[in-house]
């Protein structure tokens, strides 16, 4: 005995895996989205929404360091440094992503400066956020090197 054929069937149609329905042979599921449509925003979260106080900090601290912008307007990060006597560079053109990526960075690493820069300026109240500071500037700094890693940087001249 054999047994019942189901009623839907699993197909792969441009690398990608697509149900058909065995009784009218048409897709069950949509073929055309790039995102399935339970994954699709809906209402006000597809709106895009102005960027926060965190990634506009890190929009002015990446105009400060970055070098130039290319005509496609990707940033030119070059920046030289040294390490156990050697010269180092990282060159890399950053897309819009690493450019937030970045920035986002930037605005870690700068939070324990300015905390500290608080402190002395507006008494010890600031140093109660220093559980808060500390590791945002050890995570900017590994975020950095992680995307120096990402954009091909190796980090010699």
């Amino acid at each position: 005995m054999d047994a019942p054929k189901g009623r839907y069937r699993v197909e792969e149609k441009d690398g990608r895996l697509v149900v058909i329905d065995t009784l009218t042979g048409a897709p069950a599921s949509s073929v055309t989205g790039s995102t399935p449509p339970a994954a699709r925003p809906r209402g006000p979260s597809a709106i895009a929404r102005p960027p926060g106080p965190i990634d506009r900090f890190g929009r002015l601290l990446l105009r400060l360091v970055v070098k130039s912008w290319d005509e496609e307007g990707r940033a030119r990060s070059g920046w030289e440094w040294e390490q156990h006597g050697r010269k180092q560079r990282w060159d890399a053109a950053l897309g819009p992503a690493e450019q937030k990526r970045l920035g986002r960075a930037l605005a870690a690493v700068s939070a324990f400066p300015a905390l500290m820069l608080l402190s002395i300026l507006g008494g010890p109240g600031p140093f109660l956020l220093l559980p808060v500071a500390l590791p945002a500037a050890f995570w900017g700094v590994w975020a950095i090197m992680r995307l120096q890693r990402e954009t091909g940087g190796t980090g010699r001249p």
